[in-house]
């Protein structure tokens, strides 16, 4: 009976639960990467926490707990606009290089943006973020 006791309170602990303030930062302008975690932001905007998102690629259509609170201009346009001409002048060069240009210059430039800078200078209080979802690259 004991155990039944503390099995209907853990029930009951469980069913009361709120939703964190979350803060999605993906300064990278490729769609590829992005493709997952925005799967991820709207998996935890369904489960109920409020969900804000930085990066190149906001919605086309608005779901529920989830704000693109800053859309990034990417430097080139890259959907749907490579053609093997751009490749190989790309990686003609230096592949090193152009890796790197493109994805750690261009991602400083991104997180210089003015939005993002007052966000970092006068972030929310009420309520705060609970946690914040960056994307890393190698």
């Amino acid at each position: 009976m004991r155990m039944l006791k503390v099995m209907f309170f853990l029930l009951f602990c469980l069913s009361v639960c709120h939703g964190y303030r979350l803060l999605g930062l993906f300064p990278f302008h490729g769609k590829s990467h992005f493709v997952m975690f925005e799967q991820l932001m709207k998996g935890l905007a369904r489960k109920g926490h409020q969900v804000d998102v930085i990066s190149t690629f906001p919605l086309k259509k608005p779901y529920p707990n989830y704000n693109d609170i800053v859309k990034l201009t990417p430097p080139l346009a890259l959907v749907n606009n490579m053609s093997y001409e751009f490749m190989q002048l790309l990686l003609s060069t230096n592949p090193v290089y152009a890796v790197a240009t493109l994805t750690g210059n261009n991602i400083c430039l991104n997180l210089g943006n003015p939005a993002i800078q007052e966000l970092a200078r006068n972030p929310p209080r009420d309520p705060s973020y609970d946690a914040v979802f960056i994307e890393v690259r190698e």
